[in-house]
């Protein structure tokens, strides 16, 4: 069994290599696109440039000019009055498993709210580098795909999630949700995660301490990211740091480093907010060692402000949630943003990464462009693709969303979409077909 998936996860490397750098049909894209006098904000967090005109060629930025400037183009846009962003990045979806139509509709409307780029962290690899290859093909309309695997310790595995997720394969077998125990060939394991064109691993549940640390140096060797839940169990949120993950998610979860050692991951989101302040001496040593060992914070705020039921302990996990990311923030770790859900045309005809900008600034305090960082420069190096996303400079893709207002002033702002280009293309423009 091992050498069947070794062999598939080198053919299926092969074939993924490619689908992890930008394109697009070439013939989609204008040789050249001028954007003159717009005020960018490049997603640095450096302050608001006024009458900046940006030049887009084979679809990346060329070079940021005065607005005086005026190269010729295939393409001219008039950007007097606009606000000039990165497209956003929301660092923590789930696109399976769901039904293709519905995934493939919610992707286009992601794509249509200023969402350039998601960040996939767990469910049916199958499913998932498909909507990534449809998408790098230009066969689908959506936001650039990148994704994790799944690692669990065994007792994970009677999740119905990861069994929907896992169909063709006992739970726990499947190359992309496997489960991980102290005997485990990490070599194969990692290599057969990575084969999926997963470019991350993700650890869940049910882990110690020396797994976790022997999981990290073997995806760090193979060039994988590594993103964990705040606590896995009985594995604490500093054995993550320690061992070199790039990223925790969900604020709340982090008050398990102030209680006492559990293996019960299936009470991770009931934490004794009570008594652990976020002002502790054992949350502030994290917080801390998050900051200097360049371990970014994930909150996911607004789905927990979204479900919450009106129970001392969920309105408490919320507070605790916002009270935590306020003092990382002020720490210096790296906030980025992800909405644990993409999409909700329940609650919201936007992607919900505009409203968990809002909860970062509404909720934890954050300033309007600390939060629209989370969703640019931030998100682009937790994932692991800076070099060529999540600011506007010379050199990076041409994701751009052109805003009516500023987000530097009032991040509920970041809604007021005029148009999107990804990668060199107009893909939307709010005055030739409003949103739906």
């Amino acid at each position: 069994m091992n050498k069947i998936i070794i062999a598939l996860a080198s053919v299926l490397l092969a074939l993924t290599a490619a689908a992890q750098q930008p394109a697009q049909p070439a013939a989609e894209i204008p040789a050249t696109l001028l954007i003159q006098n717009v005020t960018l904000i490049d997603g640095t967090g450096a302050n608001p440039r006024g009458h900046a005109t940006l030049l887009v060629r084979d679809g990346k930025i060329a070079e940021i000019l005065s607005a005086d400037t005026a190269p010729v183009a295939d393409l001219a846009v008039n950007g007097t009055g606009l606000f000039a962003i990165p497209g956003l990045i929301d660092a923590h979806v789930h696109l399976s498993p769901a039904p293709l139509d519905r995934r493939t509709s919610e992707l286009r409307r992601t794509l249509d709210g200023g969402v350039t780029t998601v960040y996939d962290l767990a469910g049916d690899t199958r499913e998932t580098g498909d909507l990534a290859r449809a998408v790098l093909a230009g066969d689908l309309e959506g936001p650039s795909i990148y994704y994790a695997a799944l690692m669990s310790g065994p007792a994970f595995f009677t999740d119905p999630r990861v069994i929907e997720s896992s169909v063709g394969f006992r739970p726990g077998e499947a190359p992309w949700a496997q489960a991980i125990t102290g005997e485990t060939d990490l070599v194969k394991a990692v290599a057969a995660a990575r084969g999926t064109g997963a470019t991350a691993l993700k650890l869940y549940a049910a882990l110690d301490a020396v797994t976790v640390k022997r999981i990290a140096e073997e995806a760090r060797r193979q060039g994988l990211q590594l993103v964990a839940h705040a606590c896995v169990f009985p594995a604490k949120p500093s054995d993550m740091v320690a061992a070199g993950v790039d990223m925790l998610a969900h604020a709340p979860y982090l008050v398990w480093e102030g209680m006492p050692p559990s293996t019960d991951f299936t009470r991770r989101a009931v934490g004794d907010f009570a008594h652990v302040a976020t002002d502790s001496p054992e949350i502030v040593r994290l917080l801390e060692s998050m900051r200097d060992h360049d371990v970014a914070l994930n909150p996911t705020l607004y789905i927990f402000a979204a479900q919450q039921s009106g129970n001392e302990v969920s309105r408490a996990r919320v507070q605790w949630g916002n009270g935590v990311t306020r003092r990382a923030a002020a720490l210096g770790v790296r906030i980025v943003a992800g909405t644990d859900n993409m999409i909700d045309l329940q609650r919201d005809p936007l992607p919900l990464l505009h409203r968990e900008l809002e909860t970062l600034v509404s909720g934890a305090g954050l300033t309007p462009m600390q939060a629209l960082v989370s969703a640019t420069r931030n998100a682009a190096h937790a994932i692991g693709v800076e070099q060529e996303r999540g600011t506007i400079e010379a050199g990076k893709v041409a994701d751009i969303v052109l805003l009516e207002a500023n987000p530097a002033e009032d991040i509920r702002n970041t809604s007021k979409i005029r148009m999107v280009i990804k990668q060199g293309r107009l893909v939307f423009d709010s005055k030739l077909r409003p949103r739906q």
